[in-house]
């Protein structure tokens, strides 16, 4: 424990806050770390603008073996993954985001100093890293409604009186009600469809939009991607369908379709929000590969 680099890379406007008032926590962890690893060291460097958390990433793994924690939501953790694939450095998530949806898949319990603490002391393991046009991505990617949710749910953020917690269904309402189906064209390893959608989440973990658990079956270790399709969902059916959503119950519905494989391709007729690890952006196609690419990933001790 002490002769390993500890690195956090912090994004302090993540939350609203909440990764700054993380540190706190790090330093106070680590001094207590002390006491039994008198020559353990950490370092905490603090991102600066959109793609600033990928050159630090970056920069460091080229020095040596670092274990490098992404202290935000899933966006920072992406643009830390992006920095350091390819070298042998460790990649850690400590949530201190508003989502937080990828720590999601490997703990039982939702607790960001448990996690902290259980992180720092957890063991590596090699995980699947899937890419989207030449971008690795580690949780779920979408297009359709999920997407045009998170478009719009950052002014329900800014609601003074409105929890950020209940943003995402303030959003999904709203969405609901100019949304229009997506006419798509989707080839899983080599297999057509054409079809008219609602969604398609490209899955390698389980958890989107703040703890949805839209994709139950998909395994981060399995070597495929979960291809979740979702059609017929009128406005009347959607909050129907949200609350089977959330806890992951919704597999069994007649309008879900669940593919998988290795290599995805989709192809819109109009440009549309792709989500990508919490990011958005708009395009009109979409190629998706898991390839042999791995990273290794700090699990949390005591978990499944």
């Amino acid at each position: 424990m002490g002769n390993i680099k500890h690195l956090f890379i912090v994004n302090p406007v993540a939350g609203n806050g909440i990764a700054m008032k993380m540190t706190g926590t790090i330093h106070k962890l680590f001094k207590e770390l002390k006491l039994k690893y008198q020559d353990i060291s950490y370092e905490i460097v603090y991102t600066k603008e959109e793609g600033h958390a990928t050159q630090i990433a970056r920069k460091y793994s080229s020095m040596g073996d670092y274990r490098i924690y992404a202290v935000g939501g899933d966006g920072t953790l992406n643009e830390v993954l992006n920095g350091m694939m390819g070298s042998s450095s460790s990649l850690g998530c400590i949530p201190g985001g508003s989502g937080n949806d990828f720590i999601k898949s490997l703990v039982e319990t939702f607790d960001r100093r448990r996690i902290l603490m259980n992180t720092v002391l957890g063991q590596v393991e090699e995980i699947d890293v899937p890419s989207v046009d030449g971008r690795y991505f580690i949780n779920i990617a979408s297009m359709g409604f999920d997407a045009s949710v998170v478009n719009n749910v950052e002014k329900w953020k800014n609601m003074k009186y409105l929890p950020n917690k209940f943003a995402y269904l303030a959003s999904v309402v709203d969405t609901a009600k100019d949304f229009q189906n997506l006419s798509l064209k989707i080839v899983v390893d080599g297999k057509e469809i054409l079809t008219e959608a609602f969604m398609v989440a490209i899955a390698n973990a389980k958890y989107y939009g703040g703890g949805i658990k839209i994709a139950p079956e998909a395994d981060y270790k399995d070597g495929l991607l979960d291809v979740l399709l979702v059609r017929d969902i009128t406005r009347a059916k959607i909050m129907k369908f949200l609350p089977k959503a959330i806890p992951g119950k919704h597999m069994g519905l007649e309008e879900v379709t669940l593919l998988r494989g290795k290599k995805i391709d989709l192809y819109s007729d109009e440009p549309v929000f792709v989500n990508i690890d919490g990011e958005l952006e708009a395009r009109r196609e979409a190629h998706f590969v898991m390839g042999e690419k791995k990273v290794k990933f700090i699990v949390p001790r005591n978990t499944f």
